[in-house]
């Protein structure tokens, strides 16, 4: 096996999440060339993964007119075994059509039935951790992860001149939403806005940029203030500019979404707001600081792991509104503190 095809539709954290396993490929068996077929909006990023030698853009609306070229492409190509981290029947079509059994492994997450406070005590594998079994297994790789390949990279000098605000002072960077699908993993609007105020409050040497896709522009408009030191820039760059954004940041605010990935991918410290989703199995991870909070041990039912707050009333979204402002402030400070940005102390 010379020529690996690794199937990832997306998302974009996921895809950030297996680099670290195309690291460890590239470190122990440098020989092996990496080809990556996924999404087309993902194609830019996946190019600019270390290790990856070519990408192809997956059009699931063209998927059986365009199976023949794809096929033709491939063998082109040298292909000769596959790591199918997107099971689904195309995907799966695709891996029996260009490898033997022996040649393909795919990708079983990790699945447990219990949920909530039983969740918390559950040993289970970081995604990252996760999508380097079939590549160990099929490949024959170390067992676990190196240190020099345990967390994504996206390397800063791949990344096209993106820029906002003013480069002198310090931008605090804050994703304010997680795209229209999963709602329920962003934090309050209204808290939000209370930190940027407290932020730009402290210092006037204070910037905010809010950071995110099109799904947040609407909300971030109406965080701006008349003064010029909260900038929107959602929706308005490509994702590789985004990361050159982020990657001016002195500190990242933001709930389990793709930008905060791309945030610890480019070696900004992190302040993370998890409430439905597991930090254990989808927490950011780099190569500077992660901070993360998490609700109160006291509220049984987080992690849910569920796409909606089944929770009604004064209950709904508990998990994310028991983040306090204070608790966040408090950590952006010791993130800004560690990282020499001469911030100012309330």
């Amino acid at each position: 096996m010379t020529r690996l095809l690794v199937i990832r539709l997306g998302a974009m954290g996921d895809l950030l999440h297996v680099s670290p396993s195309i690291q460890q490929l590239k470190a122990e068996r440098p020989e092996v060339e990496v080809f990556f077929l996924t999404s087309p909006m993902y194609v830019p990023l996946v190019s600019n993964l270390p290790g990856v030698q070519k990408v192809y853009a997956f059009d699931k609306k063209q998927f059986w007119p365009n199976l023949t070229t794809w096929l033709r492409q491939f063998r082109a190509d040298g292909i000769d075994a596959v790591v199918n981290l997107h099971p689904s029947f195309k995907t799966w079509l695709l891996t029996r059509l260009l490898a033997p059994r022996n040649g393909a492994a795919v990708y079983r997450k990790q699945k447990f039935k219990v949920k909530g406070q039983a969740l918390r005590s559950v040993t289970r594998w970081h995604a990252v951790r996760d999508f380097y079994e079939p590549f160990r297994q099929l490949l024959q790789l170390a067992p676990e992860l190196s240190e020099k390949a345990n967390v994504p990279i996206l390397p800063k000098d791949t990344l096209p001149q993106a820029e906002a605000g003013c480069p002198e002072k310090i931008t605090i960077g804050i994703i304010p939403g997680v795209g229209a699908r999963r709602g329920n993993r962003a934090w309050p609007v209204e808290q939000t806005q209370a930190l940027i105020e407290y932020a730009l409050s402290v210092s006037p040497q204070h910037q905010v940029l809010l950071i995110g896709g099109p799904d947040e522009a609407p909300m971030a408009e109406d965080l701006v203030d008349a003064e010029g030191r909260v900038i929107n820039t959602c929706g308005r760059y490509s994702i590789l500019e985004t990361a050159k954004l982020l990657s001016n940041c002195h500190v990242v605010v933001g709930g389990d979404t793709g930008p905060l990935h791309l945030a610890a991918a480019v070696g900004v410290p992190i302040v993370a707001l998890y409430g439905p989703t597991a930090l254990s199995r989808t927490g950011p991870l780099g190569r500077q600081a992660i901070l993360p909070h998490t609700p109160s041990s006291d509220l049984d039912c987080w992690p849910c792991e569920l796409a909606a707050c089944p929770l009604e009333g004064e209950e709904t979204l508990a998990c994310m509104r028991q983040l306090s402002v204070a608790q966040v402030w408090h950590t952006v400070e010791q993130a800004l503190s560690a990282n020499h940005a001469g911030f100012p102390k309330a």
